[in-house]
């Protein structure tokens, strides 16, 4: 072994998870929980490349709570701001070089 590999510092984990994005972060979340519930500790490593995590994702998105409900059943009462911003419409638009046309 080179002398720069022996050098080098090392954190041991038993999962390492690629990517910070919504898949990411639940599969992290997921693989927690199970572990938890079977009475284990597990040492779960999310690495992202932009300078945090999230950084990646688009502003304005669109969530669907389904994921969040099945991650974490009590979400709502959390405190978490999204519970805070009821969907109360819904509209659709096909997006044209000079603005948009609605869709039914």
């Amino acid at each position: 072994m080179s002398e720069i590999a022996e050098n080098r510092d090392s954190m041991p984990y038993d999962i390492v998870i690629v990517g910070g994005g919504p898949a990411g972060l639940s599969a992290a979340i997921r693989c927690k929980q199970l572990a938890n519930d079977a009475g284990q500790e597990l040492a779960v490593c999310v690495l992202e490349k932009g300078s945090e995590i999230g950084a990646h994702i688009l502003s304005g998105a669109v969530i669907d709570p389904r994921a969040l409900d099945e991650l974490f059943p009590e979400w709502r009462e959390m405190g978490c701001s999204l519970a805070d911003v009821p969907v109360t419409d819904n509209q659709h638009w096909m997006l044209t070089k000079t603005g948009k046309i609605a869709m039914p």
